[in-house]
């Protein structure tokens, strides 16, 4: 994990030390105390297309990565936290992180920013990709049974992609073309998150975010939308499932990336709740 995940852990467990106490923190609710953590992994179906233009402006490939690349070796990571400083205005952090590695043989020429990649070259593909929320979230509905609230937060977006390989001529000798290029965007976000109570141990959590944005040489847009069911047998530690779907696009003309970036995720996901 990056030192931005450890900072969320350890500025979550900060927070739990100080603030109100519920009424009926005794209890086993998840609705009435200070706060959780829902930490887990999740098994998706991704499809991201990038595209990285040259220096001059003109277009590059449109590479499809699922496509080239596959999934075979990824890692996957997500974590939601709420802490609740008042019964009704709340802190809520999101982290997630997917990466993957994987090579291929290109069936067709592949133009990466300045550097050409050429039909049957073997390449490597590296990707990385990080996101980390910060949003207030005011619960206009509040009671042991249930909480609804709205949220307005910063959606920091990270995506490194590298493509590599080795290129050999009588003239140069053995030289490596490609590279990383990344993308830093961040968004404004709204949305609303739920959490009802369905049984004596039994919770429902959901919540949906939006945005769209076009200023100067960014525009871009993003959606997040995620349901899931909790299991609560102690007041501290339980377990969940839910499915999360997250999409991202993005085009950018900076110096340093001229391109598009078109990121979808969605699937199943597991995860360890802790209540503060």
């Amino acid at each position: 994990m990056t030192r931005r995940f450890y900072g969320l852990v350890l500025a979550l467990a900060a927070m739990s030390t100080t603030g109100w106490t519920a009424e009926g923190s005794s209890s086993q609710s998840l609705i009435d105390g200070r706060g959780f953590l829902l930490v887990g992994t999740f098994v998706n179906s991704t499809a991201l297309d990038i595209r990285l233009d040259s220096s001059t402006g003109l277009p590059g490939t449109e590479i499809d990565w699922g496509q080239r690349f596959g999934l075979e070796d990824s890692r996957r990571f997500r974590l939601d936290g709420v802490w609740r400083f008042t019964p009704k205005h709340h802190l809520r952090l999101l982290y997630t992180d997917y990466s993957q590695t994987d090579r291929t043989t290109l069936d067709s020429i592949v133009q990466w920013g300045d550097d050409t990649f050429p039909v049957n070259a073997e390449v490597t593909g590296t990707l990385g990709f990080e996101v980390i929320e910060a949003a207030y979230e005011y619960a206009f509905v509040n009671s042991p049974e249930r909480e609804i609230a709205v949220s307005v937060g910063l959606h920091y977006t990270t995506l490194e992609a590298r493509l590599s390989a080795t290129e050999s001529s009588p003239t140069t000798g053995a030289r490596t073309i490609g590279g990383p290029r990344s993308v830093e965007a961040p968004l404004p976000v709204v949305g609303v998150r739920g959490m009802w109570r369905i049984g004596k141990h039994f919770y429902l959590d959901a919540q949906a975010q939006y945005f769209a944005l076009a200023i100067d040489d960014i525009k871009g847009g993003l959606y997040n939308y995620r349901a899931a069911l909790i299991w609560h047998p102690t007041r501290r530690v339980g377990i969940g499932a839910g499915y999360d779907s997250f999409g991202v696009d993005i085009d950018l003309r900076r110096d340093d990336f001229r391109g598009k970036v078109d990121w979808v995720y969605r699937g199943p996901q597991v995860f360890v709740s802790v209540a503060f």
